[in-house]
């Protein structure tokens, strides 16, 4: 059984029912779906547990104030820090992130012990966190576990016990810690902590290849569109960041709506 993980805002709420629905058409062996509200709003009351059908009783809607009090007035940076402490009560050995763009368009892979999901190098954007965790730790990491971007799964006793570690360090509350650290992602520092422990990733995954095929167009990408619509055939998930949208042509955003429509999700 695997846990779900996703954070959401007011401006994703429609999102959210799209991917409960994919969800609710292509779940398997799911534990517990966590939907975390990100903002002090009512946006929690208006999120049915319907939509996510057969899994319904599966929905558990938490408001970010679970976590803390403080959080940064940047949603990209409060968001990766919630979906980590989310993973700190979920019950599932093992649980999946996503972000609420993120659709599922076949049915979902059943995890083994050792999740097949690749990985990759650190792009040069992310360097500053790939610094913060290389001081943190005391160690080089040059790559991350993959696929890249959401999907990401992580092993919810190595986060506790990482967040754990982390309040012991710095002395400091976890959620404060991260959002103190301004270019910290949540991926690349679960990362560090995996090879911190382990020496590597391969104790708790495999990292031969990914088994996960996610095709995520961001807004710096919206020229490939064509390219990257092609990838979606094929793909496990789907996505298009909101600014990526706003740039589409009427035809192209048509074309993505019918093609989730063919998978039963739109």
């Amino acid at each position: 059984m695997i846990g779900l993980i996703t954070v959401v805002f007011e401006d994703e709420l429609a999102t959210l029912k799209t991917q409960a629905r994919s969800i609710a058409v292509y779940g398997q062996n799911i534990d517990t779906i966590f939907v975390v509200v990100n903002e002090d709003s009512g946006l929690g009351s208006r999120i049915e547990r319907a939509w996510w059908g057969r899994w319904q009783e599966h929905v558990q809607v938490v408001s970010r104030a679970a976590f803390g009090n403080t959080w940064s007035d940047n949603g990209w940076l409060s968001q990766q820090v919630l979906k980590l402490m989310t993973a700190t009560v979920s019950s599932s050995e093992w649980s999946m992130i996503l972000d609420a763009k993120t659709f599922f368009v076949r049915p979902m892979l059943k995890f083994a012990r050792f999740p097949t999901v690749g990985q990759l190098d650190i792009y040069p954007v992310f360097e500053p966190s790939q610094q913060i965790v290389n001081q943190l730790f005391g160690i080089t990491l040059t790559r991350q576990l993959g696929p890249g971007g959401v999907p990401f799964i992580i092993n919810t006793k190595e986060v506790k016990n990482m967040v754990t570690w982390i309040e012991k360090q710095t002395n400091q509350d976890f959620v404060e810690w991260f959002q103190d650290q301004g270019m910290l992602t949540e991926f690349i520092l679960y990362s560090g902590w995996i090879q911190y422990q382990y020496i590597g990733f391969d104790s708790l995954y495999n990292i031969s290849k990914s088994d996960i095929y996610p095709c995520n167009l961001c807004h710096s990408e919206v020229a490939s569109f064509d390219r990257k619509f092609n990838e979606m055939q094929s793909a496990d998930t789907v996505s298009i960041h909101r600014r990526a949208w706003t740039q589409l042509t009427p035809a192209q955003q048509t074309r993505y709506t019918e093609f989730l429509a063919s998978r039963g999700i739109e």
